[in-house]
C-alpha cells in the first residue's frame, strides 16, 4: 500500500462518551486521510485481560471508520535516572518478559470473545508503539526481539513504530516499519536538522515527527505540513502537530491540522498519479 502521508495521534484520552469524537469527524471528514492512532489505556494495556466497557465502545466506533487504524502503546523503560543528570530514559530497561506479557495482553483484545471477555464488539488494534525507543545500537538485539514478538503474536496487523524521538542508529530502520525522528517543541523543530534524522532522506518514507507547543498561525502551519510530508520535500511517512503540551486532549488546531494534512494528501497522490501516467 502506497503512503501518501498519515497522521499520527497520540490517542491519550480517556474515552468517556465523545471524547473520541474528534478523530471520527475528522475521518469521515477526510477520507483519503489515514490516521494511525496510539491507543494508551494505562502506559501500556493496563493489567487486566480484558479491555474495560469504555474502551469497547471507543474501540468499537474507531474501527468502523477503514481510515483509521491503531497502534497499541507499550514502553520500553522500567528506570528514569541515567544520563549525566541522573534523570534521562533508560530504554530498554523494561524486562523483555514483561514487554512481551503486555503485546500478549493487547493481542486477547484482537480476540476477546474467545479469550473470555464479555466484548463481541471489534475492538482489534493493528500494530504496537514502542515508547521510550533507543536511539543507539546498544540494544538492537532487544529491539529486534520485541518487534518479532510483536509481529508474530498479533493476529490483526503487525505495524511497529519506534518512538525515538532522534536520531537512531541505522540498524533501526532495519527492524521498525516507521520510527518518530523527532518529538519536540516547535522551536525545537525550527532549529532541527531534517537530514540528520532521516538518513539524509533515506529513511524518510519510515520517518514521522510529532510536534507539541505549536504557536504559529495557519500559513506557518500550512508550510509545515508541506515541508514535511510534501512528495517533492521531506517526504515524511506521518506527523502530528499540537499546540498544546499534553496529549490527553485534541489540540485546538486539530481541525485546521487535519486540513492541512488532507490537502497535502491529495496533492501527493495527484503528484503519483502524474508520474505514473507519464511513464
Amino acid at each position: 500500500m502506497v503512503n501518501y502521508g498519515f497522521i499520527l495521534v497520540p490517542l491519550y484520552i480517556y474515552p468517556v462518551p465523545s471524547a473520541w469524537d474528534a478523530l471520527f469527524t475528522a475521518a469521515a471528514t477526510y477520507p483519503s486521510v489515514t490516521f494511525r492512532a496510539v491507543i494508551n489505556p494505562d502506559s501500556g494495556p493496563g493489567d487486566t485481560a480484558c479491555p474495560n466497557s469504555d474502551f469497547v465502545a471507543a474501540m468499537s466506533a474507531l474501527n468502523t471508520h477503514p481510515n483509521i487504524q491503531t497502534l497499541a502503546y507499550v514502553h520500553t523503560a522500567a528506570r528514569y535516572d541515567c544520563g549525566p543528570t541522573g534523570t534521562w530514559i533508560c530504554p530498554c530497561t523494561q524486562p523483555l518478559s514483561a514487554l512481551e506479557a503486555n503485546i500478549s495482553r493487547y493481542q486477547n483484545w484482537n480476540d476477546a470473545a474467545s479469550n473470555g471477555c464479555d466484548v463481541t464488539a471489534d475492538v482489534h488494534l493493528d500494530g504496537i508503539f514502542f515508547d521510550e525507543a533507543p536511539s543507539d545500537g546498544n540494544c538492537t538485539s532487544y529491539m529486534s526481539d520485541a518487534t518479532s514478538f510483536a509481529k508474530t503474536t498479533l493476529t490483526r496487523g503487525s505495524t511497529v513504530l519506534f518512538n525515538a524521538g532522534q536520531a537512531v542508529d541505522a540498524t533501526f530502520w532495519g527492524i521498525a516499519d516507521y520510527i518518530n525522528v523527532l518529538e519536540d517543541t516547535e522551536a525545537a523543530y525550527d532549529n532541527a536538522n531534517i537530514g540528520a534524522l532521516d538518513g539524509e532522506g533515506e529513511y524518510h518514507a519510515q520517518s514521522t515527527v510529532i510536534l507539541y507547543d505549536y504557536s504559529d498561525g495557519p500559513a506557518v502551519l500550512e508550510r509545515d505540513v508541506g515541508t514535511l510530508l510534501g512528495v517533492q520535500r521531506d517526504a515524511m511517512a506521518g506527523l502530528y502537530v499540537t499546540d498544546l503540551g499534553v496529549y490527553d486532549r485534541f489540540p485546538t488546531n486539530f481541525t485546521g491540522f487535519v486540513g492541512e494534512v488532507a490537502r497535502v494528501v491529495e496533492a501527493n497522490m495527484a503528484a503519483a498519479s502524474a508520474e505514473a501516467a507519464a511513464r
